[in-house]
């Protein structure tokens, strides 16, 4: 996954994982380019299956790649240059930037390195999946760029933990994070971590990976494990201290109108929603769908925002796969193998549900009513005729 930043480093680097990035001078473009030389919107980032596209919206000649004039577009890689005016954009890959060679130290001077640690995370969980990272004497987890391990997704605070080395000893702890820090499951506000313990930040995973410890014993672990009742106190205690969630500016539903479901309606009051969790975490059945969890909706300055963080089985906004969008009124979404309708008009919930319709039983008994006169019919017909 690459990113894009101002060669001069005067705003933070941007992860390219929107569908598409806008660039120019307007105050409501992803990359704002304040230069008077630059158009309201100069040109467009398209980011499908890691390729990415640089589209001139101008009918001018403005806009560079490699000192080279775009006029239509042109399919970026690592390390090329854009030129809007008089500013320049790099696209950055942050694995040759870890790959790149250290500078030459004289033979006569004394260095002093700093101890290497022998602690190292792995992410499990995409975009980061299969990455190792170092874990120094103090490093932060979180969505911010100047986070040492930085995780490019929206359900990731910007200081998520804090990881901290003592005596050898890892030691986690979370940074009053939204949706919290779990050691092997169990919700944490502070714990020791060991060889092979896994790490969440909501939906995104770690493996711890560390020195062995041939002396720790099943008692040794058991200290960690607290008495059923601090549990409780303890969860008691994390939920009283999570701030309340917000509440959105207007109300809107999501109507289940599968044809097999029973038409249930959704009322949606916060402004950041994490939709397989609002749906009780059975939004199907099958197995594919279980990465709905993904999926989050979202009110912003533009209107409610759906975005898939990497569900495997995608995001369908009326019949057509999105990444992320703003949702209209009665607007079709399928996510997890159950479709749903958004309804952003109106204090109440609309019926879009149609059940399926059963044959009524009492049209069977006016069928058997008819035929019955029928036959009394025939039959008095019939004894008429041979008398």
């Amino acid at each position: 996954m690459l990113k894009i930043q101002f060669k001069d480093r005067r705003k933070p680097a941007m992860w390219l994982v929107d569908s598409s990035i806008k660039l120019g001078r307007e105050q409501s473009c992803d990359i704002v380019v304040d230069d008077p030389e630059v158009e309201a919107v100069q040109c467009e980032l398209t980011i499908e299956q890691e390729e990415i596209t640089l589209c001139n919206l101008s009918d001018k000649k403005s806009v560079f790649v490699n000192e080279l004039p775009i006029t239509n577009n042109h399919t970026l890689v690592a390390n090329d240059v854009i030129k809007i005016g008089s500013s320049e954009l790099v696209i950055i890959d942050p694995l040759q930037e870890l790959s790149q060679p250290r500078a030459q130290i004289p033979a006569n001077k004394t260095v002093i390195r700093p101890a290497v640690s022998p602690w190292m995370l792995k992410a499990n969980s995409a975009p980061l999946s299969g990455q190792f990272f170092q874990v120094t004497h103090r490093s932060s987890i979180g969505r911010d760029e100047s986070a040492e391990i930085t995780i490019p997704l929206s359900f990731i605070s910007r200081n998520h933990a804090n990881l901290t080395i003592k005596q050898d000893k890892l030691y986690i702890e979370d940074a009053r994070s939204s949706n919290g820090t779990f050691v092997n499951n169990e919700r944490i506000k502070t714990c020791e971590l060991h060889n092979n313990d896994e790490i969440k930040l909501d939906e995104f995973s770690f493996i711890v990976i560390g020195p062995d410890e041939p002396t720790r014993e099943k008692p040794q672990t058991a200290v960690r494990q607290q008495p059923t009742r601090e549990k409780k106190s303890k969860r008691k205690s994390t939920t009283a201290s999570r701030p309340k969630p917000q509440l959105a500016s207007e109300k809107v539903f999501l109507h289940d109108i599968d044809k097999s479901s029973s038409g249930k309606v959704y009322e949606i009051v916060s402004k950041n929603n994490h939709l397989s969790k609002m749906l009780g975490h059975h939004i199907s059945t099958s197995e594919t769908s279980v990465s709905a969890r993904h999926v989050h909706l979202n009110e912003t300055d533009l209107g409610w925002e759906v975005i898939n963080n990497g569900a495997a089985d995608g995001l369908i906004i009326n019949n057509k796969m999105q990444i992320r969008a703003i949702l209209q009124h009665e607007d079709e979404i399928t996510v997890g193998g159950t479709k749903l309708k958004f309804q952003s008009v109106g204090e109440t919930p609309n019926n879009y549900f149609v059940p399926k319709r059963k044959k009524s039983s009492s049209f069977k008994w006016v069928v058997a009513f008819v035929l019955f006169v029928a036959a009394g019919t025939w039959a008095y017909l019939g004894g008429l005729i041979t008398f």
